[in-house]
């Protein structure tokens, strides 16, 4: 979801040519100066206000010079990065599902437990047999009750207790499993946060040059106001002020977006925002994170090392299906007729061997299979090994890239803000060489240029953010966070 609203704003970047700087004064005082420091600026001669007022109508055309709409509000919003990860934790479906995985999982061991302890059960039988003379009687002659006590202990039975063994192993499995989706899911929510905030931003900057592209078709005015310029200056004017207000719905739309992803993640409905700007959300993950291993083993490559005993015993238990087992019973009973009597009392112990001979080689072909299975989980080590090492490492690259793309992000900012600056004090005095359409280009570049910025700065903080999440060394996500 991050990467989708990454995406959608670099879209609304190349379609509506960029964004703008801060706020700048109204527009009607900047045309005020103009047409105060235009009368009497060397070189320009003031026309007829009637010609001037023909030249301002035979121009204008239908353009919105209203104010920028406000920002859209979530519908809930969340303070930092801890009360979000707090609630986060609660109402993901998906940690919510690997809880119940454990639960499965200790539920399983217990099971196996049942395989070596002792067993008891009740019997209670009520016969008859019938003849011609006591068909229908209620309790005929021949009519028997008996009651039976039958207690199994397990004496030898290796393939169960090595089961509680694979259990263990399997549990342990199940919660490394929720750990590692703890890992993800603190990955995605922290970039889902950032995104949010840079997505928040950008709104901000469309709407600040919005203002710009106000400000600057007001000096155009002025300026034809006073005979200096034509039609075409003030239709080039307008034409900057649509431009700069058509990327705002997009930009909101993205804003709204990203905050329904956060809510998906958390699993509820609704936009979901967090307060914040994104250093100050950065500096809280920084935060959160410190003090963990730099060389922690990741949860993933534990859990595919866990997979390789798994499938080891399950080797190991097809072997023990070769194994003798011995179980000693004790049967405890009473025998006689149903409510009168009289009643026989009885009891006899046995120990029962069996020696498995053959099964037809339904043993063979399993642990064939087994084996197979042994290798393939070994396999899948390795791959997840390298895996995490590549990706880590090209995390620890990505800051070094995203912080020099940052850097040259801004110096062109500075650069297109110090342009248009200049541009702007040209165009108003009434320069020589500045026309209206190096005002309106220094504008589309400068909203370019803080659009970007604004792109490379989420892509330095999402870079810092991630590593720790990444590499598997954030110390929050340990079990009590």
């Amino acid at each position: 979801m991050a990467r989708a609203v990454w995406m959608a704003c670099l879209v609304g970047l190349a379609c509506a040519g960029g964004w703008a700087t801060a706020p700048r004064a109204r527009a009607q005082t900047s045309a005020a100066k103009v047409a105060t420091a235009g009368a009497g600026a060397p070189g320009v001669a003031p026309v007829p206000s009637s010609s001037a007022a023909a030249i301002a109508t035979a121009a204008a055309s239908e353009v919105d010079e209203s104010e920028p709409p406000p920002i859209p509000t979530p519908t809930r919003t969340v303070a930092g990065w801890r009360a979000l990860w707090d609630e986060g934790t609660k109402g993901s479906f998906d940690l919510r599902v690997a809880v119940d995985e454990i639960e499965r999982a200790e539920a399983a061991t217990r099971v196996a437990w049942a395989g070596v302890l002792p067993t008891a059960a009740g019997n209670v039988t009520l016969g008859y047999a019938t003849t011609s003379n006591t068909l229908f009687a209620v309790l005929p002659t021949g009519t028997s009750l008996s009651a039976e006590l039958v207690i199994a202990a397990p004496l030898v039975n290796l393939r169960n207790a090595h089961a509680i063994g694979t259990a263990h192993v399997s549990e342990d499995m199940a919660r490394l499993s929720l750990d590692e989706l703890r890992r993800r899911f603190a990955l995605n929510l922290a970039r889902s946060l950032l995104s949010i905030a840079a997505a928040r931003r950008l709104s901000e900057v469309d709407r600040v040059g919005l203002e710009a592209a106000l400000e600057r078709l007001a000096l155009t005015k002025a300026r034809v106001g006073i005979g200096v310029g034509d039609a075409r200056d003030l239709m080039r004017a307008q034409q900057d002020v649509a431009s700069a207000r058509a990327v705002i719905p997009g930009a909101d739309e993205a804003l709204r977006k990203a905050r329904e992803g956060m809510s998906i993640l958390l699993g509820q409905r609704g936009e979901l925002g967090v307060g914040g700007e994104t250093v100050a959300i950065e500096a809280e993950l920084a935060g959160f994170c410190a003090g963990g291993a730099v060389d922690a083993e990741r949860a993933d490559v534990r859990v595919a090392k866990r997979q390789v005993v798994v499938a080891e015993r399950n080797v190991d238990d097809v072997l023990l299906l070769f194994a003798p087992t011995l179980t000693a019973q004790v049967n405890v009973g009473t025998l006689g007729a149903p409510l009168g009597g009289p009643y026989e009392n009885g009891w006899s112990l046995s120990a029962v061997l069996t020696v498995p001979i053959y099964d037809g080689g339904a043993r063979y072909g399993e642990k064939r299979d087994r084996v197979a299975l042994v290798d393939e989980a070994r396999v899948r080590r390795a791959q997840v090994e390298v895996e995490v090492a590549t990706e880590v490492a090209q995390a620890r690259r990505e800051i070094d890239v995203a912080r020099a793309a940052e850097r040259s992000a801004r110096e062109s900012r500075d650069l297109a803000a110090k342009i248009d600056e200049a541009q702007r004090a040209a165009y108003s005095i009434g320069a020589s060489g500045t026309t209206n359409f190096d005002l309106i280009e220094a504008g589309r570049i400068l909203r370019q240029a803080e659009g970007l910025l604004v792109l490379r700065e989420l892509d330095l903080a999402r870079a810092r953010a991630s590593l720790p999440f990444i590499a598997g060394s954030c110390a929050g996500l340990g079990p009590r966070s």
